[in-house]
């Protein structure tokens, strides 16, 4: 109530207040919002809402590889790494041998020193 009243300009706010009503004025719009706007931000707000509300699912997250036309290898790539390799064609031993040097060899490299 007392909130109401400093933001409206009928009260001076005390130190305790202070704080929350210069928090409410940085939040205040600078220009008149249209009832558009206005409904498309409570509709935002009511999903975001709704979206935190929900149970949060596991976080483990299994890959569906139920199509056919997908063939899928892993490899482990190091202590606790592991490298997932999906192709639309067969991938032999060989090529996912050669896919993991690459990426080693790629993330083992250098950025250039671009001060010289």
């Amino acid at each position: 109530m007392q909130l109401d009243r400093c933001l409206s300009g009928d009260a001076e706010p005390g130190p305790e207040l202070t704080g929350m009503v210069m928090a409410a004025n940085a939040l205040r719009p600078t220009r008149a919002i249209s009832e558009s706007a206005r409904s498309r931000a409570y509709a935002a707000m009511m999903r975001e809402a709704q979206r935190r509300a929900r149970p949060q699912r596991s976080t483990s997250y299994t890959e569906d590889l139920a199509d056919p036309g997908i063939h899928a290898r892993e490899a482990k790539a190091g202590p606790g790494l592991r490298l997932a390799v999906a192709d639309i064609e067969g991938i032999s031993d060989e090529r996912l041998e050669e896919i993991a040097a690459n990426i080693a060899a790629r993330l083992s490299q250098n950025a250039p020193d671009r001060n010289q």
